[in-house]
């Protein structure tokens, strides 16, 4: 039925066929060999700063800040944040329920003139800018007047944001820290 000479050459063709195409794509096997990358992951809660004691008032602050590559873009814009006066009074009661009067002053300190420090140490590299209330912090270390939260006047939050001034071109952990400062600047309870 089929020649069987015909039939010898095909499968000798086929045969050579396939010893060359193994031979001629070794990168198709697998070589087991798994590679990783790790991914900080962060979980940000307001931070609750109490007043000084036998005050019934504290002020949340963010709890930390995380700029990431997609902040990189041409606006460049960071995180959003509330710095918020909040009651603590033990039952329960708003701010305005315990005070006639509250006014309490927030200020801020970067320990690094709102510079990054790459891992933690080293010379500041690549700034952000702080901004409180429309107004930017400058670029020093030096204890700075952000605004003031009245509860007569229904002030009770600062609104604010950061901003990535450069692109931090190299790879790494980089820090800042900010240090709030709250005084009550004026006070009377019910």
């Amino acid at each position: 039925m089929f020649n069987n000479k015909l039939t010898k050459k095909i499968l000798s063709i086929t045969g050579a066929i396939a010893i060359m195409g193994a031979m001629a794509i070794p990168s198709l096997a697998a070589s087991n060999t798994p590679v990783k990358g790790q991914t900080n992951v962060f979980y940000s809660s307001g931070n609750i700063v109490p007043g000084p004691s036998g005050t019934s008032w504290g002020v949340e602050i963010p709890s930390g800040v995380s700029f990431t590559d997609k902040d990189l873009g041409v606006e460049k814009k960071g995180p959003e944040y509330n710095i918020r006066l909040v009651s603590l009074d033990a039952n329960g009661k708003e701010l305005t329920e315990v005070y006639n009067t509250l006014k309490v002053k927030a200020q801020v300190t970067s320990q690094n003139g709102f510079k990054f420090v790459k891992d933690g140490a080293g010379q500041g590299v690549g700034s952000y800018k702080f901004t409180a209330d429309g107004t930017a912090m400058q670029a020093v270390n030096t204890i700075q007047d952000i605004s003031e939260m009245d509860v007569t006047t229904q002030k009770t939050e600062i609104k604010g944001g950061f901003t990535l001034n450069e692109v931090l071109n190299e790879k790494g952990n980089y820090k800042d820290i900010l240090t709030f400062t709250f005084t009550e600047t004026a006070s009377s309870t019910k």
